[in-house]
C-alpha cells in the first residue's frame, strides 16, 4: 500500500506502510479515530525520519502499533472514545502531558483528552494504541480488570501491570501489526476480525486487572490548568505576551512552573509558542488585508514583532513564504 496523501487520509479496515515524512504518519494514525483530529507534529521533523505503522480496524476497536527512529513531538485531540497507550520495546521512553510512559505502564487518557508527547533527544518510540468505546468497557471492564473504567474521568490514569500480562499484550499487538502486513484479508472477514478483537480486550483488561494504578501528586493537573490559563490569555490579549515577564505576569506562575507547564501540554515552552500564536495572527491579518493599503511591516509590529529580519525568516520558516507573499494572496 502506498503512503496516505494528508490531503486524504486512508480509511480502510487495515493499513501497513513505512514513511519518511513525520506528517503523513500522523495523518495515518489518525486514521484510528475518525471522530477526532488526530495527532500531528509539533514543529518539523528530522530529515532522516523513519517510521511505520499498522492500523487495524476491528468493528469498533482500534489498534495501532508503530515506531519512529526518533521520538516525534506531537500534539493530540482524542474524541469520546477510551484510548489506551504503551510502549511496546523496553528501554523507551515517552512523556505524555506530565506522565513518563515506558515499561510496563498504560496510560488510561480521559475522553477528550488534548495531549502533548516527547521523547528524549534522539531516542526511538515504539508503542500500541487501543481505542474502545464507552459501552465495551461498560460491559466487559468490571467483570475482566475488576473495576468501571468507563466512569467519567477528571484526569488521565496510569496502570503498572505484571511482566506477563504486559508481554502477552504486546505480543498481541505485534501479533495484529504482522497480519495487517501480511494478511489483511483476516482483518477484513467479520467473524475472525471479532475474535481478534475479544482476544487482544482480554489482554488489555485482565492485565489492568491485576496492575496498579499510579497516583500522581497532582501536579499534571496543576500544570494543564496553568497552560489552559495560558492558552486564554494568549487568545484575549495576545499583543502583550510579548516576554517571559509579561507570560507570568498574566498566567500567574512562576518561570520554571509555566515552562513546565507548557513543555507537558503545549510541546513548546511558553515564549515560543506564544510567538508561534503570533506568527499564526499575522498570517490570518495578512490573509484578509488588501495588498494595495497594507504593509507587512505594519502589521508585523502590531504583533509585536520589532526585528523584522527574524520576524521574517520566522515566518517562512513556519509557513513555507514569505509575509509579502501571503499578502500578495489576500483578499
Amino acid at each position: 500500500m502506498g503512503i496516505p496523501s494528508p490531503q486524504t487520509p486512508e480509511i480502510g479496515r487495515s493499513t501497513f506502510d513505512v514513511f519518511s515524512d513525520p506528517h503523513a504518519m500522523a495523518q495515518s494514525m489518525s486514521g484510528l479515530d475518525r471522530n477526532a483530529p488526530g495527532p500531528r507534529p509539533v514543529k518539523d521533523g528530522a530529515a532522516d525520519f523513519h517510521g511505520v505503522f499498522a492500523r487495524a480496524m476491528l468493528g469498533d476497536v482500534g489498534i495501532g502499533v508503530g515506531r519512529f527512529g526518533q521520538g516525534e513531538s506531537q500534539r493530540a485531540e482524542l474524541s469520546d472514545a477510551h484510548t489506551f497507550m504503551f510502549a511496546t520495546e523496553p528501554g523507551l521512553i515517552r512523556r505524555l502531558s506530565g506522565r513518563s510512559l515506558h515499561g510496563n505502564r498504560i496510560i488510561h487518557f480521559r475522553p477528550h483528552a488534548e495531549t502533548v508527547a516527547t521523547s528524549p533527544r534522539g531516542m526511538a518510540w515504539a508503542f500500541g494504541i487501543l481505542l474502545l468505546p464507552g459501552d465495551i468497557l461498560e460491559r466487559h471492564a468490571p467483570a475482566l480488570a475488576g473495576v468501571d473504567l468507563a466512569r467519567p474521568l477528571r484526569s488521565d490514569r496510569l496502570f503498572q501491570i505484571p511482566d506477563d500480562a504486559m508481554s502477552r499484550l504486546i505480543a498481541l499487538m505485534k501479533d495484529t501489526a504482522r497480519i495487517a502486513r501480511d494478511k489483511p484479508w483476516i482483518i477484513e472477514a467479520k467473524e475472525p476480525a471479532r475474535g481478534l478483537a475479544g482476544t487482544v480486550i482480554d489482554a488489555l483488561l485482565l492485565g489492568l486487572g491485576r496492575g496498579l494504578l499510579r497516583h500522581d501528586r497532582g501536579a499534571p493537573d496543576r500544570h494543564r490548568q496553568i497552560a489552559a490559563r495560558f492558552e486564554q490569555a494568549l487568545d484575549e490579549r495576545p499583543e502583550e505576551m510579548l516576554s517571559l515577564a509579561a507570560i507570568c505576569a498574566a498566567v500567574g506562575a512562576p518561570a520554571r512552573t509555566l515552562n513546565l507547564a507548557c513543555l507537558e501540554f503545549l510541546g513548546q515552552s511558553a515564549v515560543s509558542y506564544a510567538r508561534g500564536r503570533r506568527l499564526d495572527l499575522v498570517r490570518l491579518t495578512l490573509l484578509s488585508s488588501d495588498p494595495a493599503t497594507t504593509q507587512v511591516t505594519s502589521v508585523a509590529m502590531q504583533f509585536g514583532f520589532w526585528e523584522l529580519g527574524r520576524f521574517a525568516g520566522a515566518y517562512r520558516e513556519r509557513f513555507g513564504e514569505r509575509p509579502s507573499d501571503t499578502l500578495r494572496r489576500g483578499r
